[in-house]
């Protein structure tokens, strides 16, 4: 409890820094935020200006806490129900439904965080099928680079820089589908071989659907409670997305303190909230030897081959490659053999540069 005060106190007093940049990137912050600092600043050199002054601290540094809280929860949580806004009400995990494009795209631009779990998924989808893209990193205060699209999270995919894709895995199902369609003569027999799918391949997407889902509802949700476990591995995390996110100096080093401790801090609400009991570790190695156990004694969960499930689940845990959490699980579960295959499997990335 005493770590945890005096971390309280240490981002309470960069608040004063960073509380203008944080106040009014989400809507759910105070309007009055960016006022504050200036107000107290017009009374310096009064009694009543250092009262005014450590007001203002406090308060910007609350305002700063709740942004990079937000910011820690954002770039490994979604809101499931809400994510799939902008997009028909149909399964995002099913490949039933989705109607191919006219052609593969041409170009593919991903809006992203650039370890976010769930982006993550969709470029481990391209680079294992050597498809060539570009990313835009998304500012996760401002998100300015999302001002075209009424849709704030990521990942958000623009084909062909005219049709909006949101929500990673309808991102990975309409490409998959996309994918298959081209390689089809022509649209006809591609409709055609689908139709005459046998019960065998209907179980095995059956199965692809229910594994997608546990990455998504299993998987990175235990993840996300481990990476923020304690106060040595939330730092940890912090230092990962600042390192590699598009912040600017003076939101990278309050981020760091601020957003470590608050997501530290909010960790067994986190595990409370995803019904995680016991160890959080044990239950993430539980979730992994499971996942080992239903290949079967197979290389895959697909088979002989990758599916979008193995892709995915690959895509999720290569965004904490170089974290305890990520040493622990191949240590600690059966995982590893699977992760070396799928190492191989994706091979290198194709993305072919940023915007």
């Amino acid at each position: 409890m005493r770590q945890r005060k005096q971390l309280l106190e240490r981002l309470l007093a960069l608040g004063h820094v960073n509380g203008v940049q944080a106040s009014g990137s989400f809507s759910t912050l105070p309007s009055t935020s960016v006022s504050l600092a200036p107000a107290a600043a017009t009374t310096a050199g009064t009694q009543s200006s250092g009262a005014h002054t450590r007001r203002a601290a406090a308060w910007n540094g609350v305002i700063a806490a709740g942004s990079f809280a937000m910011i820690g929860v954002s770039y490994c949580e979604r809101d499931e129900h809400k994510e799939h806004s902008g997009q028909s009400e149909t399964n995002p995990y099913s490949l039933e439904g989705v109607v191919p494009s006219t052609s593969f795209p041409k170009t593919i631009v991903i809006y992203q965080y650039e370890v976010c779990p769930f982006c993550c998924k969709v470029k481990a989808f391209l680079d294992y099928n050597d498809i060539p893209y570009r990313v835009v990193e998304v500012d996760p205060l401002g998100k300015s680079e999302l001002k075209w699209s009424e849709y704030k999270k990521v990942p958000v995919v623009l084909l062909d820089d005219t049709k909006q894709v949101n929500n990673s895995s309808s991102i990975i199902s309409q490409l998959s589908v996309d994918l298959e369609s081209s390689k089809a003569t022509n649209r006809s027999s591609w409709f055609a071989n689908k139709s005459k799918a046998s019960e065998a391949d209907r179980q095995k997407s059956e199965k692809q659907e229910t594994w997608r889902r546990w990455v998504d509802e299993k998987l990175v949700k235990a993840i996300t409670v481990n990476i923020y476990r304690n106060a040595r591995e939330s730092f940890q995390t912090f230092d990962y997305i600042t390192d590699h996110g598009n912040f600017g100096w003076a939101q990278k080093n309050a981020a760091r303190v601020v957003g470590a401790t608050m997501m530290w801090g909010l960790s067994n609400k986190l595990k409370k909230k995803y019904g995680i009991e016991g160890d959080v570790r044990e239950a993430l190695y539980s979730l992994a030897n499971d996942w080992v156990r239903a290949m079967d004694g197979r290389p895959f969960m697909g088979g002989d081959r990758p599916s979008l499930a193995d892709v995915e689940a690959f895509g999720v845990i290569r965004s904490i490659v170089g974290m305890d959490t990520f040493n622990d699980l191949q240590h600690n579960s059966d995982i590893g053999p699977w992760w070396a295959r799928m190492l191989e499997e994706v091979g290198g990335s194709s993305r072919v540069g940023e915007e």
